[in-house]
């Protein structure tokens, strides 16, 4: 890990886009804005793309429009979808690099410039992230780090660690992207729209190096209407999603990998998938609540996924709860999956807090 100074000096600022796609966020979208715009230290401009909002989220970016020049406003005439107005919000960029801002999401304070520091001194890296936290109601206040540290992976090196780990470690206001590297692989893929994000960041990171600052970039709104818990939601659909982003990536991308990486990272990220379906179908029976996610086809999935996962201790032990019935928590598996809950609990909260 390398310290990296973000002092502004003499030189020009770097120019950076940020892009804020909204549909019906006329409560957050004020602050989103706000966030943007007093960031310091770069050349700016900020533009909402509305996707036909029936509230009043157009008048809100009209406002902040007409008081300040670096922001513009596209409203769309009829509602086009998540997925096309994230791409037209990222290919709408005029600057060499973006950030794409969730209208319920807020930037930290310095974010920007720390961000472009880190892909003006490293030009072989795609995108660069850093901490994100997650908070509901009031935004907590976050220090504005000006020395930080920073790691570059090579890009494939990373995505064999995502291929280890499984989850996305990525929220997305925490996220800058180099415009060049996002032009090469293009924006958020449609066959995908659960895990489209995933998927960027691996296409992105097979064009060039990652790098993470040790610092928080993001903050991440969690409410009841965010895409989280309305699109993105549900253990199955949640994996189901993150293994057609990896299917895909390893068809548009894998020729762009080492032949023996391409391989072990398919290998990899299937037994990984596999191992975190049979977890979640045993923690439903331990759970005692077999009606809340489809057991069978988190089975059937983890089969799909690797041949030899049902044939696994934790694949044995399904079958045997499977024959016995439904959502009955009965020694000793009561407090094995009490250990495994905790167990995999502390794994995600620590994924999703250091998210490397």
């Amino acid at each position: 890990m390398n310290p990296v100074a973000s002092t502004y000096g003499s030189s020009p600022l770097p120019r950076v886009s940020v892009v804020i796609p909204c549909h019906n966020y006329e409560q957050y979208l004020d602050e989103a804005i706000s966030s943007a715009l007093s960031q310091h230290g770069v050349d700016l401009d900020v533009i909402v793309i509305d996707d036909a909002s029936t509230d009043a989220s157009v008048r809100i970016a009209r406002k902040w429009e007409s008081h300040d020049a670096r922001l513009s406003v596209v409203a769309f005439a009829t509602n086009r979808g998540h997925i096309a107005t994230f791409n037209e919000a990222l290919m709408s960029a005029s600057a060499p690099f973006v950030v794409k801002l969730d209208p319920d999401d807020i930037l930290a304070p310095g974010s920007l410039r720390r961000a472009a520091d880190i892909l003006l001194a490293n030009p072989s890296v795609s995108f660069v992230y850093g901490a994100c936290v997650h908070f509901s109601g009031t935004p907590p206040e976050v220090r504005n780090s000006r020395r930080v540290s920073v790691t570059v992976w090579r890009g494939e090196k990373w995505i064999e660690r995502r291929a280890r780990g499984g989850v996305n470690v990525i929220a997305q206001p925490e996220v800058m992207i180099r415009v060049a590297s996002l032009k090469k692989v293009g924006g958020h893929r449609p066959q995908v729209p659960e895990a489209s994000d995933y998927n960027l960041w691996l296409r992105l990171a097979s064009t060039g190096d990652v790098a993470r600052i040790d610092a928080v970039q993001g903050l991440y709104r969690i409410h009841p209407n965010s895409m989280q818990r309305t699109i993105h939601s549900g253990v199955y659909s949640d994996l189901r999603a993150r293994s057609h982003a990896w299917q895909l990536f390893l068809q548009e991308r894998g020729t762009d990998l080492d032949g023996a990486v391409a391989v072990a990272v398919e290998r990899r990220y299937r037994r990984t998938l596999a191992r975190e379906a049979l977890l979640r179908a045993l923690d439903t029976f331990d759970q005692a609540n077999a009606q809340t996610e489809p057991v069978d086809e988190l089975v059937r999935l983890a089969g799909e996924l690797d041949a030899t996962a049902t044939g696994s201790r934790r694949g044995r032990e399904l079958h045997r709860r499977m024959a016995k019935g439904r959502g009955v928590a009965t020694p000793p598996y009561s407090l094995a999956g009490f250990v495994r809950r905790h167990r995999w609990n502390h794994r995600v909260q620590w994924m999703y807090r250091y998210r490397t």
